[in-house]
């Protein structure tokens, strides 16, 4: 599919490359044919694979001799042109005729240019059975020791001479946009039925040689100019949003197409297009007409010199592009970027005598490392090896040239350098023309980039910098069982009459005791309250315990937490038992969230019968939530029988697998993504970056899982420690706690106080 043979098939691989049939490009089906056209027509007049020299014999004719040979103002041939002018006293007009021959024969209309056309008659020094080259043949060449051979060459050159200026070449002209070719000729002595030979260039037709259509320049090239009219397309729609706030980009996207276009066009007169004073000896002609300095054969020497050069005396070192994962769209500033592919090529050390730049500096945050080393990279090498990779890559803006911002992994010290400024004019055009790059680079200073070129010699570089949170992982956990306790005379339901207002704590719900005098069978509840519009009110009560013997509703009784005006009645059922409190008999561990509690459906009664209860998780002391109780949401009734306690099962129950270095890892609670830096499966230490990564989100909750989106490990959250005192790059706990022996005010005011 990438290897076009037709008209069609270009057509298609540009609309892939533009993004089709993921993106819907604009552009209409005459504009594409027209854009075809433009491109094989370029391609045809500049790129010197799209022409071939060719000989055409033309058979003159009768009608070829008439036109040559008319004259006069009448005749086969004879066309007259008229000039009109008014006279310059004003009086009339001034006419004038003019008379030309049509001395031309017709041309294909792919031939674009004409050399010269072979000889039409044989001279007497030349040709014939009289020439003096027949004669020397005939009468001395005939005895080898009649003639000396140096003597007859220096003779025939002479005649050449001879030749050439008593005979000259034929005058011709010749235009491509009129397919005529003249012959300012003597046509009266033309034959009918001989031929001439025509030496001459035609444009390559790619209907005939289909592999023209997968040229790589006419593949680039159209897919600039595709660009380029999408762009233009879409110019008029500029600032017109899309849902969810997105405006089209067809600004940029021409943008984008004219840039590629004026790289493609002055990378074709650099190197594919042969420039029409070439013919006359070019700019250099002012200099010395009989030397061409700068040519393309001289160029290349020189290049191929340079790189042999640099695969002797330099180093191996590995080129890392950086990516572009998240830009802001108002500044341009990277956000986040990604250095995952490698490309191995060699590279001369300018700075041969050690590390250049200020080297070691002791500073007051501690060694800071300033080294600098100045490489040489060939460019027809980086052209050709790692640019057409490069372009390939959707999170690459430039790639025909290494940039600022890429890294080099240099192999002797084991280190990662940052291109700073690239000079690419220097040596300043040897020969017409430049041959490397000189990259500036200065020693890497890790932030959140994601290193992940599959070299483990490069990637651990980073590995133990800039996190900037651990996540410590438990895999075990364990469900919950309880015991529900049935009783009668229970309160059914809690009616809250008025939820009160101006609460600033938790509220006491104090309920009258049961006529049994058993402790246990006294109703207890909590209250939880809501704010909404800036007043804290009591949002709904649960029971803790229904209660049990009760012959008439108790009284609830609401106080405290800062509220007034609370107020709630309850109902109660004498007529049959239900479940009136939630016995835990194991609280588990490992939830994240509160589990869900199902209880039985009573024996002799039906689903809406069943009692409902809503289980409350808090800290186990070890990092891990458990189930601390069950609140009695619904007593349910008509229980003749014990029920049935379910508990559902904390998130994990086993941790598994191992999680992988630069791998994404998500909250299945929280959603929130970060990037593994380290894991310790002795220790269950996850140490993370970039923390909130492609969400909105920037925390962890404790009890959750946590996912390897890559390896599928799955572990569960006992801490999340967002201070990260480890950091290079953060020394504030250890400045704060080296404060502290000195000065600490945690405890009291070391001045005294008033």
């Amino acid at each position: 599919m990438a290897k076009p043979s037709t008209r069609q098939g270009l057509i298609d691989y540009c609309f892939r490359k533009l993004g089709a049939p993921v993106l819907e490009i604009n552009v209409d089906d005459d504009q594409v044919d027209d854009l075809v056209d433009d491109t094989i027509q370029y391609y045809n007049e500049r790129h010197y694979n799209g022409i071939e020299r060719m000989f055409l014999k033309y058979k003159i004719t009768q009608d070829d001799i008439d036109r040559g040979t008319a004259k006069g103002t009448e005749g086969v041939g004879i066309v007259t042109t008229t000039g009109t002018s008014t006279n310059v006293s004003g009086h009339g007009t001034v006419t004038s005729n003019f008379y030309e021959n049509s001395n031309f024969i017709a041309v294909p209309d792919h031939v674009i240019g004409v050399n010269k056309i072979f000889k039409f008659d044989s001279s007497s020094i030349s040709g014939g059975m009289f020439s003096i080259k027949y004669q020397l043949f005939l009468n001395d060449l005939y005895y080898f020791n009649s003639i000396n051979l140096l003597q007859y060459a220096m003779t025939k050159t002479y005649l050449e001479d001879i030749d050439h200026l008593l005979t000259t070449e034929k005058q011709i002209r010749f235009n491509q946009r009129q397919d005529r070719l003249y012959l300012d000729i003597d046509w009266g002595a033309q034959s009918v039925d001989t031929f001439i030979v025509i030496d001459c260039f035609r444009a390559l037709d790619p209907e005939e040689f289909k592999q023209v259509y997968n040229d790589p320049f006419v593949k680039r090239y159209f897919v600039a100019l595709m660009k380029k009219q999408w762009g233009m397309n879409l110019i008029k729609f500029r600032g017109t949003k899309l849902p969810g706030g997105i405006e089209l980009n067809g600004r940029e996207i021409y943008d984008d197409g004219v840039r590629e276009i004026e790289e493609i066009r002055s990378r074709m007169m650099m190197d594919y297009e042969t420039p029409p004073l070439d013919f006359i000896g070019w700019w250099i002609m002012a200099l010395n007409p009989y030397f061409l300095n700068g040519s393309r054969g001289e160029q290349r020497l020189v290049q191929s010199l340079i790189n042999e050069h640099l695969k002797i005396y330099g180093q191996e070192v590995t080129y890392i592009p950086r990516k572009y994962v998240n830009q802001s769209t108002i500044i341009e500033e990277v956000q986040a970027s990604k250095f995952d592919d490698n490309f191995s090529v060699e590279m001369y050390v300018n700075t041969y005598d050690g590390y250049s730049g200020a080297g070691d500096v002791l500073t007051k945050f501690g060694m800071s490392l300033r080294d600098e080393v100045e490489l040489t990279v060939s460019k027809e090498r980086f052209e050709e090896f790692i640019a057409p990779f490069m372009d390939a890559s959707d999170d690459i803006d430039l790639s025909s040239r290494p940039r600022e911002g890429d890294l080099i992994f240099f192999p002797l010290g084991q280190r990662l350098f940052e291109i700073k400024f690239v000079e690419h004019e220097d040596p300043f055009y040897q020969l017409g023309s430049t041959y490397v790059y000189k990259l500036k680079c200065e020693l890497f200073e890790y932030e959140d980039e994601v290193i992940d070129t599959s070299l483990d010699i490069i990637d651990t570089q980073v590995q133990d910098e800039g996190y900037i949170a651990t996540l410590k992982l438990v895999g075990v956990g364990r469900t919950a069982t309880a015991t529900p306790i049935l009783g009668s005379g229970y309160i059914r339901e809690i009616f809250l009459n008025n939820d009160g207002s101006g609460f600033t704590g938790t509220p006491t719900v104090a309920i009258s005791t049961s006529p049994s005098g058993l402790s246990g069978n006294n109703a207890t509840a909590v209250a939880f309250t809501t704010t909404r519009a800036n007043v804290t009110s009591i949002e709904k009560i649960l029971l803790t315990n229904a209660g049990a013997q009760y012959t008439s509703p108790p009284t609830i009784t609401i106080s405290g937490g800062g509220g007034t005006g609370a107020a709630a009645t309850c109902s109660i059922n004498t007529a049959s038992n239900g479940v009136t409190r939630f016995v835990m008999t194991d609280n588990g561990v490992g939830f994240g969230t509160a589990p869900t509690v199902t209880v039985s459906v009573p024996a002799a009664g039906i689903a809406s019968d069943r009692a409902v209860g809503i289980a409350s998780i808090g800290d186990a002391g070890s990092g891990f939530n458990r189930v601390n109780s069950i609140f009695v949401s619904n007593p349910g009734i008509a229980y003749t029988t014990v029920a049935t306690v379910t508990i559902s099962n904390p998130e994990t129950i086993s941790g598994v697998g191992t999680y992988q270095f630069n791998e994404v890892v998500q909250g299945m609670r929280s959603g929130t993504q970060a990037r593994v830096k380290n894991w310790d499966q002795d220790t269950g230490i996850l140490s993370i970056s970039q923390v909130g990564i492609g969400t909105t989100t920037t925390g962890f909750f404790k009890g959750e899982d946590i996912k390897g989106l890559t390896s599928g490990a799955l572990f569960s959250v006992s801490i999340y420690d967002k201070d990260d005192s480890t950091d290079k790059y953060n020394e504030g706990d250890i400045f704060e706690s080296e404060a502290d022996l000195l000065i600490d005010f945690t405890e009291s005011n070391p001045f005294g106080s008033f």
